[in-house]
């Protein structure tokens, strides 16, 4: 045996689960997959993980340039577009109310659709896929209130983190996006 198929069959034996041979197949052995598995892509926001399912998530881009636009949330840094789709780019750092960390080359945004319009998350950080069964889902705990607690959907375990998963709707809700009169001098002047 080729010393790379040994380290596997040793990763596979040191996993704890059960290992089929090939005897266990001639005797109809099948192997179950589990099909309510639902799938997240996970990220990094200010040094919190949270993830959105992945059919929420058309794709995954390096940041791009953006427009600013006047008199939106300080949360929307602009619109930007990606092969021709204009689209609002939101800080999702600033939209959680979390402390904004300085972006690094590992910063993508996640280009979301909700109800046929595009939009780009930018995170910190785009970490993976994960698969989580129904049983390791808990609701958000009822200790958590305010805004920043209609943003999430429920809580995951991978093994031992929890990962936020993030409620698209909320977190996109348009009424957000516009500033409500003036906030600086400034602005007022017109």
């Amino acid at each position: 045996m080729s010393a790379e198929r040994e380290d596997m069959w040793q990763a596979l034996l040191r996993s704890g689960e059960a290992i089929a041979t090939d005897e266990d197949y001639e005797h109809g052995y099948k192997r179950e997959v589990r099909q309510d598995l639902q799938q997240y892509v996970t990220f990094r926001v200010s040094g919190e993980v949270y993830g959105l399912a992945i059919h929420e998530i058309e794709e995954i881009s390096k940041v791009f340039q953006t427009t600013h636009v006047p008199r939106t949330a300080e949360f929307l840094l602009g619109i930007g577009n990606v092969r021709g789709r204009i689209m609002p780019v939101v800080d999702l750092a600033r939209r959680l109310r979390l402390r904004p960390t300085e972006r690094g080359r590992s910063a993508r945004v996640l280009i979301v659709q909700l109800n046929d319009e595009p939009y780009g998350l930018v995170v910190d950080e785009v970490m993976g896929v994960i698969r989580i069964p129904p049983e390791s889902m808990e609701e958000k705990p009822g200790g958590l209130t305010g805004q920043r607690a209609e943003f999430i959907r429920g809580l995951g375990r991978d093994g031992h983190e929890i990962v936020i998963i993030l409620a698209l709707p909320a977190l996109l809700d348009a009424k957000d996006f516009v500033k409500l009169g003036p906030t600086t001098p400034e602005e007022g002047r017109g």
